[in-house]
């Protein structure tokens, strides 16, 4: 029997997830700027590659089929074909590939939303870079993941967001929309050298570098919710 390891066929050989191998990821959201973040942590941890992305149910299915990646990472609800219904025609054409749900919210509605669309676990939106890349090591290897991550406590959200000033936090909430500069200067009412100086400032005080990293600050700090 042959397995893949990082898109590689392998004869005898187990899904792992030894630090020397590169996992190939395959990521589906119909959210660009999250996509790009869920990304860049999974590229900086060393262990996963990210070959492909896509934003639509059938596009992650012709994606698969022609990827063969060791993980896939799925948001559900997308428009056109939903995530469960990719899920299920994706485990059709190969049942052993590991499916992580990617969910706003630990539930137990969303642990078993993602159990019956066939899912190997789910990864919670708002998750810290070294728990989603935990989570994803442990069902890249086969193994289910329903539990919840470590709890984060409210004051570590709010000591995140005391770094900035209120335009700051502005900023950063206006980031993590699809708003282009231009058009974020605007409904702020400042000009666009005065929003690349906050931008500048927040990303410095964030110790982040791009504005994919900046949607993920958003959304584990509670000033957007992605649906």
């Amino acid at each position: 029997m042959a397995w893949r390891v990082g898109s590689v066929l392998h004869a005898g050989t187990p899904r792992n997830i030894g630090k020397m191998v590169s996992l190939s990821v395959l990521l589906v959201d119909d959210n660009a700027l999250f996509r790009d973040g869920i990304a860049d942590i999974l590229e900086a941890d060393g262990r996963f590659r990210v070959v492909g992305q896509a934003s639509r149910g059938d596009e992650a299915v012709a994606a698969a089929s022609r990827l063969h990646p060791d993980l896939i990472l799925m948001d559900l609800r997308m428009p056109g074909m939903s995530g469960a219904e990719a899920i299920r025609r994706i485990r059709a054409q190969d049942p052993d590939v590991p499916i992580g749900v990617l969910t706003v919210f630990e539930t137990q509605e969303s642990a078993q939303l993602a159990l019956d669309a066939g899912a190997t676990g789910y990864l919670a939106k708002d998750s810290t870079p070294a728990d989603l890349c935990e989570a994803a090591a442990v069902m890249a290897d086969g193994k289910q993941n329903f539990k919840p991550a470590p709890e984060r406590t409210a004051g570590s959200k709010s000591d995140v967001l005391a770094r900035l000033t209120a335009r700051e936090v502005e900023v950063l909430r206006a980031l993590a929309t699809d708003a282009n500069n231009e058009a974020i200067a605007q409904r702020l009412g400042i000009s666009p050298r005065t929003l690349r100086i906050h931008i500048s400032h927040t990303y410095r005080k964030l110790q982040i570098h791009d504005r994919a990293q900046a949607v993920l600050v958003a959304i584990r700090t509670g000033l957007v919710e992605i649906p």
